[in-house]
């Protein structure tokens, strides 16, 4: 009998141990010909960035699992293996289908003229102030203190990753997300074109890189790997590249709102701009579509915009939606340690190193930034009319983000 039992327990220890293979060797080799046209499919590992190789003590599971990851990973310690691919060269200007890409245009201007910028010195400095202002317990906002595992999942749908190259990628809309989704689709070949993977970020529809099918987010390892999803999150946060990019937090918002409230948005009339105009313009019966709207005149104005963020019965109703959710909302800085921290006032120059850094900087070009980009020496101008007590309040709404990021306090706004 006690044999019996012994031999039932065995078979069960090793199922368990072979379903665990079979998930963590699928997820990273077993996929590597698999593809679905225009729909997601499991990225493939071959290489991964580690910010070092010290790691902390891990308990069992983790350890047992970082094992089975890292025998697909183990050739490269800091950075991926160098392709041999040439670079692709792709079409000369990018086909536009979207009313915001046709309105900004691109800048197809090389910059050649210029200044270098010291990358390694300036990633130092970026790095340094975050980790100095998430330990410094007298700075303090909603979130800080909790640690990675009291960030609900929910939360951690902008984490994209690539295990193809060990990279991930937190976006912040109106940071270039559109194009850093793009390169994410490149690198982890994710969506197919006629059966072959994107070569060319500039060739992706706009519509597929916002489609959340497209990628492997981390909200998703929940229904990949149930109980061991947060093992293994932590595992590809140790051992890959995690990179994210910023911008001044008020020029974000003027941005948000130009892209969202200024050119017609159905879905953004609908949810946002029906609500801000009944409840801060007094209107009442306004027309079902954004067409009908704006040929009648009717717009929501910036005015209305930061009323709606600084009254409190917003978040009352649901979250801030993400075009204007604070970045410490979507990034988790003090929770994730960020390898490269990029800016969108130094993208050109932030992109091509990093894309170096991670080399893969012969598989693709980081696409052109637009011509006519909000501006932060448009901030005056465009706060003119808001009253000073709505600009400190406003401040202090996204203090954590000029703060953290290293953005100076924008004190012509927030004084006569």
């Amino acid at each position: 009998m006690t044999k019996a039992r012994l031999l039932r327990l065995s078979v069960v220890l090793v199922s368990i141990f072979m379903i665990l293979l079979i998930i963590v060797y699928w997820d990273n080799v077993g996929t590597a010909h698999f593809y679905l046209h225009t729909s997601f499919s499991r990225p493939r590992s071959s290489g991964a960035i580690t910010a070092g190789d010290d790691w902390e003590a891990l308990p069992d599971v983790d350890e047992f699992l970082a094992k089975l990851l890292s025998s697909s990973l183990k050739q490269n310690s800091s950075i991926p293996r160098k392709t041999e691919q040439l670079l692709v060269q792709g079409s000369n200007k990018p086909v536009l289908s979207n009313l915001e890409e046709n309105v900004r245009g691109y800048d197809w201007s090389t910059h050649k003229d210029r200044n270098s910028l010291d990358q390694e010195k300036l990633q130092v400095e970026r790095q340094r102030t975050l980790r100095e202002f998430c330990a410094n317990s007298s700075f303090t906002f909603p979130t800080k203190e909790r640690s990675f595992d009291d960030i609900p999942n929910y939360e951690l749908n902008h984490l994209i990753v690539d295990d193809r190259h060990g990279v991930i990628y937190c976006y912040v809309p109106k940071v270039a997300c559109t194009n850093w989704k793009r390169v994410m689709i490149v690198l982890s070949e994710s969506l197919l074109d006629q059966g072959v993977p994107y070569r060319n970020p500039l060739d992706i529809p706009r519509e597929h890189v916002h489609n959340t099918s497209t990628h492997l987010t981390f909200n998703k390892f929940w229904r990949r790997y149930g109980k061991f999803s947060r093992h293994l999150m932590k595992i590809k946060l140790k051992k890959y590249t995690k990179f994210l990019f910023v911008r001044d937090p008020f020029v974000r918002l003027i941005s948000a709102f130009r892209s969202k409230f200024e050119l017609e948005n159905e879905e953004f009339y609908r949810r946002f701009a029906i609500p801000m105009l009944k409840l801060y313009s007094n209107h009442t019966n306004l027309p079902s579509s954004v067409s009908e709207a704006f040929g009648a005149g009717l717009r929501v104005s910036f005015s209305d915009f930061i009323q709606y963020l600084l009254d409190p019965r917003t978040e009352k109703m649901a979250p801030f939606n993400e075009h204007w959710r604070q970045v410490y909302r979507l990034c988790h800085p003090c929770q994730i340690d960020y390898d490269f921290i990029g800016k969108l006032e130094t993208l050109d120059e932030d992109a091509a190193y990093l894309l170096q850094l991670l080399k893969v900087d012969r598989l693709l070009r980081f696409p052109p930034s637009y011509r006519n980009r909000t501006a932060s020496s448009w901030e005056d101008n465009w706060f003119a009319k808001i009253p000073l007590a709505w600009r400190q309040q406003l401040y202090k709404l996204y203090e954590a983000d000029f703060v953290l990021f290293g953005y100076p306090k924008p004190e012509n706004l927030l004084k006569d």
